[in-house]
């Protein structure tokens, strides 16, 4: 059996892991005023909006390849060790993007901030699902994905004024700025292992590394069936902050909208997960999580569709409405995954779950790069609707029982 590789003490700890939602919540403001901008900083250094799909696609295979190699990474590494070393990259990454002169200097600093923020965002769940005790997962969860919405809000507003005031770039100053303050936050939380079996193994207890026990892990993972459907599920999701990540911004860019706008409209579209995931979470113990997430997908597919006909003062509205769909997806992917692993397997298992993230990344931008090339706009919500309909039929496949 494998232990976890540490857990965490502070002064703030409880169950619910609640100082990990803060941290969720200082990131996601910083971050989404990051990501906000970046397509529009992109399309102005490429030349053309076609061009930004496909950089966001080949950006993302770095993900995949640290996403999929943090199951070996996680146990060579202390979790509390990795995160302050990528915090403390972060804050100067950022800064350093806003001096890269052309898109090639910028894509070779990019692919730091993408191989940092993946494993943040890999260990940070798994601190959560460490402090959670089993009936209050879904507690932890609602908490988490709460917080985080609340910088989804933040952040856009913030980096769109301060990005209309002092130029694009400056959003990324200002993310600098949140991951500094959360680099402090958690190194004043003088975290500390404290499971001595880790230190008292011998060889021949260590678990194995390396590329053999990767593939038992994959191998492991793929019969079966319910992480398949979490996998696939997670990667829906992600498929969907992808396209509406860059293609909400273009869309309304073309359409002659500001900066200051564009964050505007993430920022309330951001409300309806905020109002509705936490409550998503307490429904989908009672009535389960399976009914959630195929209502979650139907109403994407269906948000996206009327996207195709609407005007642009309608458009605007239905940008802000269509997170009302994900906010029964969200929370309960995690919460479907975690359903089906121990929690010795998470480490195991997650990093191959995660990697739903960086593979949705990068077939979503490079097939709406082609929609869009051959089909303008409405080709890529009919292309999204289309995925979403097929997830809806892959969360019908869930056992009923969950």
């Amino acid at each position: 059996m494998h232990h976890s590789s540490e857990k965490i003490s502070t002064h703030h700890a409880h169950d619910e892991g609640r100082i990990f939602a803060w941290m969720a919540l200082i990131s996601s403001t910083g971050y989404s005023s990051f990501l906000t901008m970046l397509p529009i900083v992109l399309a102005e250094k490429l030349g053309s909006n076609v061009y930004v799909g496909y950089y966001f696609s080949v950006i993302a295979v770095v993900s995949l390849l640290i996403s999929l190699g943090s199951t070996i990474l996680l146990k060579k590494f202390s979790k509390v060790f990795l995160t302050k070393v990528i915090l403390t990259s972060l804050c100067a990454i950022f800064i350093i993007l806003t001096f890269a002169t052309n898109i090639y200097n910028f894509a070779i600093i990019d692919i730091t901030r993408v191989t940092c923020v993946t494993l943040f965002f890999i260990i940070l769940a798994i601190f959560v699902r460490d402090f959670a005790a089993e009936k209050e997962i879904a507690l932890a969860e609602g908490r988490f994905y709460l917080f985080t919405n609340i910088g989804w809000v933040i952040g856009p507003i913030t980096g769109g004024f301060i990005a209309k005031t002092f130029g694009t770039e400056s959003a990324f100053i200002f993310a600098a700025f949140c991951y500094l303050v959360l680099a402090i936050l958690f190194f004043h939380q003088n975290l500390k292992l404290k499971n001595p079996h880790l230190h008292m193994r011998t060889e021949l207890e260590k678990p194995k590394t390396g590329l053999a026990e990767f593939w038992k892990n994959l191998k492991d993972f793929i019969r079966q069936k319910e992480l398949r459907n979490a996998f696939l599920i997670s990667f829906g999701m992600y498929f969907w902050w992808s396209i509406s990540s860059i293609y909400m911004a273009l869309s309304l860019t073309q359409l002659g909208y500001s900066q200051q706008i564009v964050g505007l409209v993430f920022a309330l579209s951001v409300i309806p997960l905020i109002l509705i995931e936490f409550h998503a979470t307490d429904g989908a113990k009672k009535y389960g999580v399976r009914n959630f997430l195929v209502i979650g997908y139907a109403l994407l597919s269906i948000f996206l569709l009327l996207f195709t006909q609407a005007e642009s003062s309608t458009l605007i509205k239905l940008m802000i409405l269509v997170n009302i769909g994900s906010a029964f997806i969200e929370p309960n992917k995690e919460i479907f995954f975690f359903k089906q692993v121990n929690k010795e397997d998470e480490e195991r298992f997650y990093g191959i779950y995660n990697a739903s993230y960086p593979i949705a990344y990068i077939t979503a931008p490079a097939a709406g790069s082609i929609l869009l090339a051959s089909f303008g706009m409405n080709g890529i919500w009919f292309g999204g609707a289309f995925v979403f309909i097929l997830m809806t039929f892959v969360a019908l496949s869930i056992d009923k029982k969950y």
